[in-house]
């Protein structure tokens, strides 16, 4: 085998694992990641301690698989998955359905190509599965459901799933963007951003981390340094550090089982404690 793919958390694993001899890994060609967006940080000590250029790829199940990917002798973009398979084009949508031009965000949309070789001979799906049955769908194009915009190259940039945007004050807050910012501390092992219900600003930016074993790092620490890389709305007002986020096989967090570590019915007080957590919180980080 010369070609590998894995999820950015297995990467991470594999880069801070002193047992495993790089050696081992001196077959292989090429080297893919996908699944979530890869760090900058954890590209380059990848790289550097494997001497394999990652490409960061981006698909889903219902296009199926791989839509976009870094190709083979092209520059690394920062953020970038890629462009466009051959058979595949990607657009950007607004809410209206309207076309965007390049750099603008919207929905991704993924159909076959319209035009040379590849044209009319794929049909990126047959429907949705909703309810535990397919449903079809007018037309040959799959909305994702996911945020971003394309660059003037066609460069495909992944903002996060529009249906985890969270909403603070009339802000859009991505929560795949932070987690960049968390994850490129050292000793962050991985990280979920998530909204809470707030009255007032509709909903609140929390965030659980996970931390690799026997790593001294401080909750204020991670405050700090997001209060230095982000936008003052974006920064996480209550963390929670844990043993481990749940993850699916595909090494995904389930984001769905985080809500139990904070307060939902309110916002916590400035200074309070959140239920559930396994180690440290700091909360009231904006203090607003």
């Amino acid at each position: 085998m010369n070609v590998w793919n894995g999820v950015p958390a297995i990467l991470y694993s594999m880069v801070h694992d002193e047992g495993i001899d790089p050696g081992l890994l001196s077959g292989l060609r090429e080297v893919w990641t996908g699944g979530a967006a890869c760090p900058e940080d954890l590209y380059r000590a990848f790289e550097a301690r494997f001497g394999i250029q990652l490409r960061q790829s981006y698909g889903l199940t219902e296009a199926p698989t791989v839509v976009t990917m870094e190709r083979v002798g092209d520059h690394h973009i920062p953020g970038s998955s890629g462009r466009p398979l051959p058979h595949l084009e990607v657009v950007i949508r607004d809410d209206a359905g309207r076309d965007l031009p390049p750099k603008e965000l919207g929905e991704i949309v993924v159909r076959g190509t319209r035009r040379g070789p590849w044209a009319s001979v794929y049909t990126p799906m047959t429907g949705y599965w909703h309810r535990d049955r397919l449903e079809p769908f007018e037309g040959d194009e799959l909305y994702t459901g996911d945020v971003g915009y394309l660059d003037d190259a066609g460069n495909l940039f992944v903002k996060d799933r529009k249906k985890l945007v969270i909403l603070r004050g009339g802000a859009n807050v991505y929560p795949a963007e932070v987690e960049r910012v968390i994850e490129a501390v050292p000793g962050v092992r991985g990280s979920a951003v998530l909204g809470i219900p707030d009255p007032r600003l509709g909903q609140r930016v929390v965030a659980a981390i996970e931390v690799d074993q026997g790593f001294a790092l401080s909750p204020q620490d991670l405050i700090e340094h997001c209060r230095g890389q982000l936008a003052r709305y974006k920064v996480p007002e209550a963390i929670v550090i844990v043993d481990s986020l749940p993850r699916n096989a595909m090494g995904k967090v389930q984001r769905a089982q985080l809500g139990e570590l904070f307060d939902l019915d309110r916002p916590a007080p400035p200074g309070a404690a959140l239920p559930g957590a396994d180690s440290s919180v700091i909360s009231g980080a904006n203090g607003s």
